[in-house]
């Protein structure tokens, strides 16, 4: 599901304030039911975790998107983040059984600019 590492660190920068990860899915059209079952799942583990704000989940109005299904999670810092990704029970939820099925893209990012 998501491997903290990969595409969520910058050399030797770690940000103060707080982060969004985006994380994009490959879910095949047909397995919507399945892939939002196991979301469902291993979003208990995050909403448990300190400094975890909200989550969100989208899918694409449109069946040819490459990453038809979206994951947007807040954190109150990068380090309330990665300490939510280091623990084994982590490992334990994004291995289980199905997740191969959905490979993902994760991108962590630090707000620049707010307009409104």
């Amino acid at each position: 599901m998501i491997d903290p590492e990969a595409r969520t660190a910058r050399a030797g920068a770690t940000t103060t304030g707080p982060v969004t990860l985006i994380n994009s899915f490959e879910v095949t059209p047909g397995r919507d039911e399945a892939f939002h079952a196991l979301w469902e799942r291993t979003s208990r583990y995050f909403t448990r975790q300190p400094g975890f704000r909200s989550l969100r989940l989208h899918r694409a109005v449109s069946d040819d998107a490459p990453y038809r299904w979206v994951n947007v999670a807040r954190w109150d810092t990068e380090a309330h983040f990665r300490a939510a990704h280091a623990t084994e029970e982590f490992r334990t939820v994004v291995t289980a059984p199905g997740w191969e099925e959905f490979p993902s893209t994760p991108v962590l990012l630090e707000e620049v600019t707010v307009v409104g």
